[in-house]
């Protein structure tokens, strides 16, 4: 046939019945020319894909409905684009091509079908044997048992039984035991030649023989119950209502819709013998995220053709290891297996992953764990779709027909606040006992709207026998309610290079969140390992977000099971994973999202159980942040000091410094000394920091100004068993600053700052320092000027500056800066009140430039000399 391309077209070609030497040459030819190409992933072997053309866009069927593969195959038709629809065998049989023929041409694109070899030929050419057979069928049925597409009255076995054709069933081998008892009702014997050829024509192809009294029998032991075709009759011896196949509702082992067979998480698979070997590679074939493990004779850890061998003796081990990782772990074989090797790893139905016992043929599939909120249930009605067997459901709910609160919470993706409520309310559901269901009204409507006994409305409404479940109200706390978040919760696993800059981390932590549609608010925690305790980027954000951060060790992380594990993270850190493995130990659950890379950043989110409060801390390391308060007034202690008093779990300080915060800090635990207590004071605030706390040191100023930032650091120093133990600083306002503001602006050239006090600093070394600061021409700012007994510095301060700058010098006192109590004198040294100074005070002596405008003191600046800054005229 000559086609004109120039009008759209799309070409459906059978691809044979497996080998891809089997497909004709037209449809050869088509595919190595063409743009588009889809196909039957599930059925058609991908060794025909190598025939396509560099840049050829394939898409795979298995996934598609209907519409999704019209639109496809019509979008690029109208295009211009040369397009292939692969089916497998030939296109004319159980092929559904003539609804997207259909649908196709209500669009404006024509078919043309190029035929293939069917499977029921090369299931014949397999038995080497011809299907009509002279004198004893010169007939062929190709038929199929009822499914979910009913078949036409008149077309069922019986009838087909009585013609004496050969019979050739497709897609019949989960009904093959009720299909032969079929048969012989109808009158054939139970001699009567029968066979299975299962993936006729591939590498693993196997063809049972037997009779319609044995092949049921011989199937079951098979192991086989997919791709294969059921033949029956003497010669082996010598259009109606639309199909479902590709219909958005229906679904099958590879496409899944049913809410009740719902689970697209993570799945281990274990298999003890080679026939279960061999069921598991189906069930992965049809599960993403899955993984196959099996105890079968090789080199244990090595990975062969995708299963991971592991010698027996280690299997426990390996199940423990990677109990967390995985959201299921499906057990085929005995179920007592699945038992004994669980049992010791269960905690409780929150937190424990799904676990499934499948038998080797398929045909029972058992949820045993977690059947709502791990999702066995569904897993297990899901695997039983693939397989063509029989879930095995035991939860009284399921059982009924009625969703459970917590099924309900796992299908919306929400998290149950506190699951010990679980079995009171899902009683009441089996009881008919009163439920007052305060949420939104489409969940009430689609969940429980058709039952008597639960009704709508407000907590408030609660009558006393009412079961109150509260969804999406998580502040809402009421003695045995049942609480539902309607968000998951997560924690954010954090790996970066030292020195990541803060506005870098927080945005990769903004993107990561933004693409996989997480919510800042359902991050509850974030984590990573211990040597990035002082990372000042992670730090930050744990500011900027709110949020603790756990940490841990190297050894612990490298005892995690995870997805990404990386050599060149273990040559740097210690352990093969930071971001996935810190997540997993953090929140207690598995990896929802597995490590992303950013600019020397990666990020993982592992999903916290049901019920669980608060991350956990692992080997949680405390933290000193030493603060300044300024005067104490709260006007002078800054928005980054009053956080870190509010998120310290411990204060520490001098009593009279204390009593500035008392009223933010609660009933938080404290360390207060008086005076001459501040190293006593130090070194129990270094202690506790050591035993994990985060400890709040305040100081009235700023605490790097003769305060405790330096004793700090110089204890820890001389204290190797406080060498781990992180130190921050955060600045305050010196009483020079507020003095200094108070009177004007007499520090505005710069100014020397000396303590008088000789109570750690020799007087000797005070002298020199006030000579020294004298012949500057910098004002002098003197802290801790006088005591009740201690006035001789002072004394000798006064002189020394009037000797040296003169009696007219400009001078200032500050009592109880920037309190309520505060007072100044402003005068001359000759004037200067001695008597007025204490320990309260601060003392300024001003230098050359230091000017008076009524009780104002400033220093010019040099504006004057150099720009004249008189009136204009």
């Amino acid at each position: 046939m000559i086609q004109d391309f120039s009008s759209p077209l799309v070409y459906f070609v059978g691809a044979g019945p497996g080998a891809e030497d089997l497909i004709t040459q037209r449809g050869a030819r088509l595919l190595e020319t063409a743009d588009v190409v889809v196909y039957a992933g599930s059925l058609v072997n991908p060794a025909h894909l190598a025939r396509c053309q560099e840049g050829c866009i394939c898409h795979d069927s298995a996934k598609l409905s209907l519409e999704e593969q019209v639109s496809i195959l019509s979008e690029h038709a109208l295009a211009g684009k040369k397009v292939v629809r692969l089916h497998t065998g030939d296109p004319s049989m159980y092929g559904a091509i003539a609804e997207q023929i259909e649908g196709l041409r209500q669009r404006g694109v024509e078919p043309e079908v190029v035929p293939g070899v069917s499977s029921v030929f090369a299931a014949a050419a397999a038995l080497k044997t011809e299907l009509t057979y002279p004198g004893l069928s010169q007939s062929l049925v190709l038929t199929r048992t009822a499914g979910r597409t009913p078949m036409p009255a008149g077309e069922n076995p019986t009838a087909f039984a009585k013609t004496g054709a050969t019979l050739a069933f497709f897609l019949s081998m989960g009904n093959i035991r009720p299909l032969a008892d079929e048969l012989m009702t109808a009158g054939l014997e139970d001699s009567t030649p029968a066979a299975i050829v299962y993936r006729a024509s591939w590498p693993d192809e196997r063809v049972i023989r037997g009779t319609l009294g044995t092949i049921a029998g011989l199937a079951e032991e098979s192991g086989i119950g997919r791709q294969a075709l059921i033949l029956v009759g003497k010669a082996l011896e010598g259009s109606g209502a639309q199909s479902k196949l590709y219909d958005h509702k229906f679904s099958h082992g590879y496409r899944n819709h049913l809410p009740q067979e719902q689970f697209d998480g993570t799945c281990a698979i274990y298999a003890f013998t080679d026939k279960g070997v061999s069921k598991a590679r189906e069930l992965s074939s049809a599960m993403e995220g899955s993984r196959i493990f099996t105890t079968r004779p090789g080199q244990p850890g090595e990975i062969r053709d995708g299963i991971q061998l592991v010698a027996s003796a280690d299997f426990d081990a390996l199940l423990a290891r990677q109990w967390k990782y995985y959201d299921a772990h499906i057990f085929i074989g005995a179920t007592g297996i699945a038992v004994r090797k669980t049992a010791p790893l269960l905690v409780s139905k929150a937190g424990d992953p799904a676990v499934v016992s499948c038998t080797e043929d398929g045909g029972w599939v058992i949820s045993l764990v977690s059947g709502h909120l791990g999702g066995a249930n569904r897993l297990s009605r899901k695997i039983a779709r693939i397989t063509g067997g029989q879930a095995v459901i035991s939860t009284a709910t399921d059982t009924r027909g009625i969703t459970a609160f917590d099924e309900a919470a796992a299908l919306e993706g929400a998290c149950v606040s506190n699951p010990e409520a679980i079995k009171t309310a899902n009683a009441a559901l089996l009881d008919g006992s009163p439920i007052l269901f305060d949420g939104p009204v489409d969940l009430y409507d689609r969940y429980w709207k058709s039952l008597p006994h639960v009704r709508h409305g407000l907590a408030a409404d609660k009558m006393p026998e009412d079961i109150l479940v509260v969804w999406g109200h998580a502040e809402i706390e009421v003695p045995g309610a049942l609480v539902i978040r309607p968000a998951a919760s997560y924690i954010l696993g954090i790996g970066c290079k030292r020195g990541t800059t803060c506005e870098l981390l927080q945005q990769s932590v903004a993107d990561f969140l933004s693409s996989n549609t997480i919510a800042p608010r359902q991050v509850v925690g974030l984590a990573s390992c211990e040597i990035k305790a002082d990372e000042p980027a992670l730090l930050e954000l744990s500011r900027h977000l709110e949020l603790p951060v756990s940490y841990f060790s190297a050894e612990q992380l490298a005892e995690v099971e995870t997805p990404t594990p990386s050599d060149i993270v273990r040559e740097k850190t210690g352990t093969p994973s930071v971001s996935e493995a810190s997540a997993i130990l953090a929140s207690g659950g598995p990896i929802k999202v597995c490590k992303t890379k950013y600019e020397g950043i990666t990020l993982a989110l592992a999903q916290v159980p049901h019920g669980a409060s608060k991350p956990n801390q692992g080997t949680k390391r405390g933290s000193i942040v030493v603060v300044g308060l300024g005067s104490g007034s709260p006007s002078h202690i800054t928005p980054e000091v009053s956080e870190a008093i509010e998120r310290c779990d411990q204060i520490a300080g001098y009593t009279k410094y204390i009593d500035f915060i008392r009223n933010r800090i609660g009933d938080k635990p404290l360390i207060q000394t008086g005076m001459l207590g501040e190293v006593s004071r130090c070194r129990a605030a270094l202690q506790s920091a050591a035993e994990g706390r985060e400890v709040c040191m305040v100081c009235s100023g700023d605490p790097g100004i003769l305060a405790m930032a330096g004793l700090l650091y110089e204890m820890q120093e001389k204290s190797p068993e406080f060498s781990e133990v992180a130190i921050r600083v955060l600045p305050g306002i010196t009483s020079a600053n507020i003095a200094a503001a108070s009177l004007g602006a007499p520090l505005q050239n710069g100014f020397c700052l000396i303590s008088l006090s000789d109570l750690l600093v020799p007087a000797d070394e005070v002298r020199t320092n006030l000579r020294n600061a004298a012949q500057t021409e910098l004002p002098v700012v003197l802290y801790n000027p006088a005591g009740r007994k201690r006035r001789h510095l002072l004394e000798e301060a006064l002189d020394l500056f009037a000797s040296v700058r003169g009696n007219e010098t400009l001078s200032a006192i500050v009592r109880h800066a920037g309190r309520p109590a505060e007072e100044k004198w402003v005068g001359t040294l000759a004037e200067f009140p001695r008597d007025r100074v204490d320990m309260s005070s601060l003392v300024l002596i001003g230098g050359h430039r230091t000017r008076r405008h009524g009780e104002t003191l400033y220093e010019a600046r040099g504006y004057d000399d150099k720009y004249d800054v008189s009136p204009g005229e």
